[in-house]
């Protein structure tokens, strides 16, 4: 009589058991690389001076998490809800800056990636603060969206977001109120 063992295909099957049903836990057990973000968190990029980055803005809603490996605080900050990504970019100027040039070159970086473009009329944009910029839309291929520019005499910053039409009607609020809080501070006296 012959004897039968079943530890070969019993470590087989175990293998995609683990490979099947464990991984899918252990990326949900991991996340999405976001961390959660709390309404009224504030938050800020650009290179420090006496410890404060000089670019803010307001999460307004539940919802949001921070993108930490596409965020690099002396530059950017990206933040999701969803389908749907807020990207807020710190520019340095070469020269004389102000929101109408700064949607200008906005305007053909965003067309030299070939997938979306930015609305031909962005309609003046102020903030409870002061600070004045230009709103308007992005649209591509199965995205809709909002950007919005702000400069002052040495700093400037864009802020994009962009999702599915769907999704980004339901976080346009949620958007709005972001560009809204956007601050630039002086890093220079």
């Amino acid at each position: 009589m012959t004897r039968v063992r079943w530890w070969g295909p019993g470590v087989v099957a175990l293998v995609l058991l683990v490979l099947c049903g464990g991984l899918p836990l252990v990326n949900t057990a991991l996340g999405s690389g976001g961390r959660p973000l709390e309404p009224g968190t504030v938050l800020s990029a650009g290179t420090p001076k006496g410890g404060v980055r000089p670019v803010t803005f307001v999460i307004p809603a539940a919802g949001w998490m921070l993108s930490t490996a596409e965020t690099s605080l002396t530059g950017n900050v990206k933040v999701f809800s969803g389908d749907v990504a807020v990207n807020l970019n710190v520019v340095v100027p070469l020269g004389p800056l102000d929101a109408r040039r700064l949607w200008n070159g906005l305007e053909r970086i965003v067309e030299a990636g070939g997938q979306h473009r930015l609305g031909a009329a962005p309609a003046p944009i102020p903030t409870p603060d002061g600070l004045s910029g230009l709103s308007g839309t992005i649209s591509g291929r199965d995205r809709a969206g909002t950007a919005a520019v702000f400069a002052t005499a040495t700093l400037g910053a864009t802020l994009t977001a962009a999702g599915p039409p769907r999704a980004y009607a339901e976080a346009a609020a949620d958007v709005e109120a972001m560009v809204r809080t956007v601050r630039i501070r002086s890093p220079w006296p």
